[in-house]
């Protein structure tokens, strides 16, 4: 049987031995070794982020599983989380450092500290292996090996960059400005250098390769005087062609939407106020409320064709998995942790 098998219906087994069997519920077995980690980014200053996984098939939710399995608390503010080779990088934001665990038995592998005060937002691996670090307050990007295990200096970058992605040999980084930035830096991964900096929209924020050589970026539009809605600037969808490094195309999204996904027919999603709105790449169509509701992350499972939604309900009580399918029908909803945010299948 497959580790991660083992190790999840071990610890399933030991959390239910801390609770009481009233004799209703039948025994769980899950069928296959796949699984969504929700990373919960806890309370700001809390040090309370923690890690749930979702097994599909067995619709069963593990809560707190790093603090479980390795004995010691996540840190401060959960961000982002990405899988590769067998292993799950868990950018801790606030803590300033990643956590990286295998993905089978969930144990910690080991621990990268960022720059002190670099805020890690995301990390993205490029073609060549080499993972790519946003640093939020350092105005910089991180070079890690994982062969060595080491950070291996850092590119100046615009500033404050957050949403970052790897298409083939370069690596696309959205320069938020915390709203006042309106450009996206694009580094050889190979070179480790920038080769060019593009003007897009207002507070860009997320990055998504649609190809090896061509990226999406949302921006959210710059919020102006909070007390005064009519001077925002709207939200947008740029396409950057990465061969000829230029924007290649634009789409006014309006609202001030974010996280960007895409399922496997052509559908970009995003998050706006309201709820989910689906683009159709090709055709610029755009469905506003595809999905209505409040909600704070968003990951598209190509795989099974699940649209997986996080509800953070208040901030302060446990937030909720609410999973849909693409037709946009609502199929349940599951308790996880505090403030659920990023996700990623394990495979």
């Amino acid at each position: 049987m497959n580790r991660f098998f083992l190790a999840a219906l071990g610890l399933m087994l030991m959390l239910s031995a801390c609770s009481e069997d009233n004799g209703t519920n039948p025994p769980i077995t899950p069928q296959a070794p796949r699984g969504l980690y929700i990373l919960n980014e806890g309370n700001f200053q809390r040090g309370n982020a923690s890690l749930s996984l979702y097994i599909p098939d067995s619709n069963v939710v593990l809560n707190d599983l790093f603090m479980s399995v390795n004995g010691r608390p996540l840190g401060d503010v959960g961000n982002s989380i990405t899988v590769r080779d067998g292993l799950a990088y868990l950018v801790i934001n606030n803590s300033h450092k990643i956590e990286v665990i295998d993905v089978e038995t969930h144990k910690s592998v080991r621990t990268i500290s960022s720059p002190a005060g670099a805020s890690p937002r995301q990390i993205a691996f490029a073609a060549n292996g080499l993972g790519f670090i946003s640093n939020l307050l350092d105005n910089s990007v991180s070079v890690y090996n994982p062969a060595t295990g080491a950070l291996e200096g850092k590119i100046a970058v615009g500033g404050n960059p957050d949403g970052i992605a790897a298409a083939g040999s370069m690596v696309v980084t959205a320069n938020s400005g915390f709203g006042s930035g309106n450009t996206v830096s694009l580094i050889d991964a190979d070179t480790r250098a920038v080769v060019k900096t593009l003007t897009v929209g207002d507070y860009p924020t997320s990055v998504l390769a649609l190809s090896d050589y061509a990226a999406a970026v949302i921006c959210t539009g710059d919020y102006g005087d909070f007390n005064d809605p009519n001077d925002d600037t709207p939200g947008m969808l740029y396409v950057i062609d990465l061969q000829m490094r230029r924007v290649a195309d634009s789409l006014e999204l309006g609202g001030h939407p974010q996280r960007l996904v895409r399922d496997s027919d052509g559908h970009l999603y995003t998050i706006q106020a309201d709820g989910v709105t689906r683009i159709h790449l090709a055709s610029k169509t755009v469905t506003n409320t595809f999905i209505p509701g409040f909600y704070y992350n968003i990951l598209v499972d190509t795989a099974d064709r699940k649209l997986y939604l996080t509800n953070p309900i208040d901030y302060v009580q446990a937030g909720k998995l609410e999973i849909y399918g693409l037709t946009g029908d609502r199929e349940r909803a599951l308790d996880v942790g505090i403030i659920p945010g990023a996700m990623a299948m394990t495979k």
